[in-house]
Order: C-alpha cells, then structure tokens, then sequence
C-alpha cells in the first residue's frame, strides 16, 4: 500500500518551479528582439524640425539637436517634459544640460520652472501644442529611418511647411527677466 501511494504522487523535484519553460514556439525560427529606437528617433527628428536650429543651438549648445533630442528621450526623459525644460532652457538661457540633473535632484519640473521663474502650467501647455504638431510628423520620419534617409524626410517635411503653414514653436524670451 505505501509502495503504491509512492508510485502514483509525482516526485518532489517536478514540483519545483526551475524558471525555464519550453512552449510550442520553441523549435520555430525567432527573430532577433530589438528595441523600438525608430519611433524615438523620427520624434527628435519632427521636434527638431518644429524649434528653429538657433533655439536648438542655444539650448544644447550644439549643432545637431535631433541627436541630442534622442539622446535625452533615451535616458528616460518623457517628450512633453523634455520640451517643456527645452522652452525653460530657451527662456531663461540656463542650458539643458544644467536643467536635466536639477530635475532629478527636485524631482518635479513644477519646481525646477519655479526656481526659474517660469509658469509650469503656460509652459507645459505650450510644450503640449509643439508635442502634438510633432507627433503628427513623425510618421514622414519613421518611414524613411528605416532606409535611413532622413534628409529625405526634411525635405518632404519643407514642402508641407511651406504649401500648408504647419505651426513653428516660436519662443518668446519672457521668463525669468525681470521688468
């Protein structure tokens, strides 16, 4: 009788749960997982396009402010907030590369514009409008990323500028000047 009670019950080590699994799709070709850079990338690249290239310059204190966009995106800065401590840098000339540590250190872009002077709800509301014209852009950016083509995205992106007036962010410098 306890021979037979030994036999039916499953052993102990099956019981233990060792983390690897084997399904189905095990023995299928897989493709490799790659992250999904493209879309972060074409939304540097259509954000750049909507703040002028002096802005840009002034703010990141470089030529190529697609790249440092992206870089920025990639470090897990989200794109209203990145645009909101963009219109920050631009209004108050304290560079980006400053602004990004004191985020961290404050912990809330609501006291990091006060310590500015800036009005956070104005200023996000603002970095809203340019997030959204950027968004609507980025597809004519995706699509020619992934041949790597992206002056042919610019250009595109110029004739729809100039025959439909797509909205350019246009930063007044009022923040944080005193009267």
């Amino acid at each position: 009788m306890v021979l037979l009670l030994a036999l039916s019950g499953p052993p102990a080590a099956a019981q233990v749960f060792l983390g690897a699994e084997v399904g189905p799709d095990a023995f299928l070709k897989n493709d490799e997982v790659r992250l999904d850079t493209f879309s972060d990338e074409a939304f540097a690249w259509a954000l750049s396009a909507q703040i002028s290239s002096s802005t840009l310059y002034s703010v990141f204190d470089s030529t190529e402010g697609e790249k440092e966009i992206f870089k920025y995106l990639r470090s897990g800065i989200y794109r209203q907030e990145l645009i909101t401590l963009i219109l920050i840098s631009e209004k108050t000339a304290v560079p980006f590369s400053k602004l990004v540590p004191e985020l961290a250190k404050e912990g809330s872009l609501r006291s990091v514009a006060k310590k500015y002077g800036g009005d956070l709800p104005m200023l996000f509301s603002e970095a809203g409008e340019i997030k959204a014209v950027a968004d609507s852009e980025m597809r004519l950016f995706m699509d020619n990323l992934s041949v790597d083509n992206s002056a042919v995205a610019m250009q595109e992106l110029a004739a729809i500028s100039e025959s439909s007036g797509v909205f350019t962010a246009e930063i007044s410098t009022s923040i944080g000047k005193k009267p």
